[in-house]
């Protein structure tokens, strides 16, 4: 074979491959615009919907945050929503915004230093404006932390779209708790139901987003799984009280014994 039909043969090859790239990708586009892209038209329009008239009506909606000392929660008043969406031609990401602030600057005293960084490290994940001041004895160690929390928390509802895997993901950022959890979605579950599910999350009237969804053949094994235990607990109980009536009885046969000597002796 000459140099030409080599470098020809490689070309072809090289074609072959873009073609079949270009075709797949031609496949998934077309997937994302007519199964992906419809719902996530439906979610932004919801969104934005609701955040105009949230802004408008400004409903007293509380979050509570687990970011005192011991996870003792803080009420946040939520509000401040906004909504961005990436293109209107094809919806790849949808930005629900709105912070979570409090009626006023929370002060509180943290003693020790151990209990100081815990506290430092609860209000960094959150990422919540605080002050700190540290006290020191004599020898420079820490004895206490005093603490001036400012807020606010600044939430985010977010909506993915991925035209190369074909699917979809929600990430909920200081929502649930500090940080992003994700979530991966379907799109034939996006529907009325689900938007007004959602509805109802954000603003705090439902803390559950999701059902688990548990087949009746995972129900009985886990009803199976139950009563196994149940019933191996209640066998170890009736074997501790077993060897409890034993250590009773070889006690008072023990004291018959001590009780016979001692009359012997007398």
């Amino acid at each position: 074979m000459g140099l030409l039909d080599d470098l020809k043969n490689q070309a072809d090859g090289l074609r072959a491959k873009e073609q079949q790239s270009e075709g797949s990708s031609g496949e998934k586009t077309e997937y994302y615009n007519k199964e992906i892209h419809p719902r996530m038209m439906e979610i932004y329009r919801f969104l934005n919907e609701m955040v105009k008239n949230l802004n408008f009506i400004k409903p007293e909606t509380i979050a509570h945050y687990p970011i005192l000392p011991g996870g003792e929660k803080q009420p946040f008043r939520q509000g401040d929503y906004k909504v961005t969406v990436d293109s209107n031609q094809q919806i790849k990401d949808i930005k629900l915004m709105f912070k979570a602030e409090l009626a006023e600057p929370v002060s509180l005293q943290v003693k020790g230093e151990d209990d100081a960084k815990k506290q430092s490290e609860i209000l960094a994940g959150y990422r919540i404006l605080c002050e700190r001041k540290d006290f020191k004895d004599n020898n420079y160690k820490l004895t206490h932390s005093n603490f001036i929390i400012q807020g606010p928390v600044n939430i985010t509802v977010q909506f993915i779209g991925d035209v190369e895997t074909s699917s979809m993901q929600l990430l909920l950022n200081n929502f649930e708790g500090p940080g992003v959890v994700k979530r991966n979605l379907e799109a034939k579950n996006i529907n009325q139901d689900f938007l007004d599910k959602l509805g109802r999350y954000i603003l705090r009237e439902d803390d559950k987003l999701f059902s688990l969804d548990i087949s009746e053949k995972d129900k009985q094994a886990i009803r199976e799984m139950v009563e196994k235990e149940r019933a191996k607990r209640a066998q170890e109980i009736a074997e501790m009280e077993r060897l409890a009536e034993e250590e009773k009885e070889k006690e008072k046969n023990s004291r018959g014994l001590r009780k016979f000597f001692n009359k012997d002796k007398d």
